[in-house]
């Protein structure tokens, strides 16, 4: 599956979304990747793309879930974005696949609560994957 170009308002969201998520700064992540959202829904974007950005959205909420240790905001998120995500390997120049893999150990730490954020970011695409 191959996501179409973004506009470059949007892509302007979802690069801020990148920072903030990357810089641990989950909230932020998830306001910026809405607004990124609501533009897509506003001119009926493809719903699988809505989906995705829906799902990146929840990846952030899982890490901000995870930081307060609520076990049922982490399941919750994953439970959530697992179908909007599974489907996709790439997409705007980042690795999806490669994204929920990285998310899964914050679901597996759950009542752990051992995992740190400063190797958490959004993983790019290389070349051969796009």
């Amino acid at each position: 599956m191959e996501a179409s170009p973004l506009s470059s308002d949007e892509a302007v969201l979802l690069e801020q979304g990148r920072i903030d998520f990357d810089t641990g700064r989950y909230w932020h992540a998830h306001e910026a990747w809405e607004d990124l959202w609501n533009s897509l829904k506003r001119r009926n974007a493809d719903k699988s793309e809505v989906l995705l950005v829906q799902g990146l959205i929840q990846t952030a909420a899982l890490l901000y879930n995870h930081q307060r240790q609520k076990s049922r905001g982490v399941t919750n998120q994953w439970e959530k974005l697992i179908p909007k995500l599974s489907s996709w390997k790439t997409a705007w120049g980042f690795d999806i696949e490669q994204h929920v893999e990285n998310i899964s150990i914050y679901v597996e730490d759950v009542g752990i609560w051992q995992q740190t954020y400063e190797n958490m970011s959004l993983p790019v695409a290389n070349e051969a994957s796009k």
